[in-house]
């Protein structure tokens, strides 16, 4: 089937007509164009001829595009107050798009509204990610030549960071290799993101200790027992296992994704509940408390499903009839191998070229730390090129930066304070002004 493309003048939920230009389409990738990737394309409302254009991905894998769009950094967002079976729609008053363009994609295939029109097609891995979205990307381009000059970046949080480095490569590599038509691409962007599954993951235990969720005598016993490596431990070294489960049972029951956040499920047995990907999916958003006396995060995540699983919603968006049943926020079912454990590598390949990089993480995040996060950035021995300080807005401290340099390549670390997992859907206003700051060239 042919890529499609359509302009949304107004959506379900939101009075009147959009204040800003929005494209919603369908573009083949793969040899024989099997795999249909859905996509959202927001002009900027400031300069959309000249302002960057920005690739969001969602973490996942197998997490909505609409889940960004919608609760991340888009230029609508659902009203908490609202009721009915429609939610309502609301501006978002720290909208990205109000200085950038910004794309967001289903990916992989079988994620939000994407398909494949073959069963094998759904089969996908960290590889065909990456293969599918430079495929789209050309084929965006071509379909967009007004957008060609401009600046353009990708981003990502949480797992889709993962990929996204990758990414980052293959587009400059193809654009030195002549590869038509050439991408303008300047920098990438990642927030939270899982970038080595064992300094990751390794790091949760540092981190649970720093934020004294474990008591020093615990964390210096299993740092002796496990020897420094909590991913691979060894069945029969008892200690280091009754070590880990003493670490396990005391964050059993904090909210990984932000530590001061409550844990929204009913069911006491949450083993299962220590993964990656945040607390939004679906199977844990069954399991939401029906009487609750606070609010709770995964309520948004199951507006998401409503407002996407209206038939108004699905016709204004232009959804294909016939290729999606029910819409998942994030899709767990999916054929899809993780077969990149780590990426520092491709990050050390970067700093020889004159990208840009902006690193955030958010310091209440125990899901992805920032203690793993400051670990491989200092692995790729860069230069300090601005020493760690504290970054403002509105006259209060909104966290803490520092930037490295490699010649011409540079990059910029940020912690955001007060925030979890991924930062800007709990500090959106911080998040925006660090993201004007940074594709402005000025200092955080």
């Amino acid at each position: 089937m042919a890529s499609s493309h359509s302009i949304i003048r107004n959506l379900p939920g939101f009075s009147g007509d959009l204040p800003f230009k929005l494209e919603s389409g369908y573009i083949g990738v793969g040899q024989e164009e099997e795999v249909q990737l859905f996509y959202l394309f927001v002009e900027s409302q400031r300069n959309p001829s000249k302002d960057p254009i920005l690739l969001w991905f969602v973490g996942g894998p197998g997490c909505s595009a609409l889940s960004a769009f919608l609760f991340e950094n888009g230029p609508v967002t659902i009203d908490r107050n609202s009721s009915g079976i429609l939610p309502t729609l609301v501006l978002n008053p720290y909208a990205w798009t109000q200085v950038l363009n910004v794309m967001y994609i289903d990916l992989p295939v079988g994620t939000g509204f994407s398909y494949s029109q073959t069963q094998q097609g759904y089969y996908s891995n960290d590889t065909l990610w990456i293969e599918n979205t430079y495929d789209f990307l050309q084929k965006w381009f071509i379909d967009h030549p007004e957008f060609v000059s401009n600046p353009f970046y990708i981003g990502g949080g949480s797992y889709s960071a993962l990929p996204t480095v990758p990414l980052v490569k293959k587009v400059y590599e193809g654009n030195k290799a002549g590869s038509s038509p050439l991408i303008n691409i300047k920098g990438f962007v990642l927030a939270s993101p899982f970038t080595d599954a064992f300094l990751d993951m390794n790091s949760r235990v540092a981190y649970a200790h720093q934020m004294s969720l474990i008591s020093d005598e615990l964390y210096e016993s299993i740092k002796a027992s496990c020897n420094g490596d909590y991913v691979n431990r060894i069945p029969n070294n008892t200690k280091c296992v009754s070590d880990y489960e003493a670490y396990s049972r005391l964050i059993r029951y904090i909210n990984i994704n932000q530590i001061l956040e409550p844990v929204c499920i009913n069911t006491p047995d949450l083993k299962d509940r220590i993964l990656l990907e945040d607390s939004s999916s679906e199977g844990i958003l069954q399991s939401l408390l029906k009487v609750s006396n606070f609010w709770c995060r995964g309520y948004d995540h199951i507006r998401v499903n409503q407002w996407a699983n209206n038939e108004d919603v699905r016709n204004a968006l232009h959804i294909r009839e016939g290729t999606k049943g029910e819409f998942l926020r994030c899709n767990k079912s999916l054929s899809y191998e993780t077969n990149l454990q780590s990426v520092v590598d491709y990050h050390r390949d970067l700093t020889k070229t004159n990208l840009q990089c902006l690193v955030y993480c958010a310091d209440l995040d125990l899901a992805i730390p920032h203690v793993g996060t400051q670990a491989w950035i200092k692995s790729l021995n860069l230069k300090i090129d601005d020493p760690w300080r504290a970054w403002f807005v509105d006259g209060q401290v909104a966290g803490y930066t520092q930037i490295y340099k490699n010649h011409d390549y540079f990059l910029t670390y940020v912690g955001v304070k007060g925030a979890g997992h991924v930062a800007q859907s709990y500090k959106p206003k911080e998040v925006l002004q660090m993201i004007e700051r940074w594709f402005s060239y000025a200092l955080i």
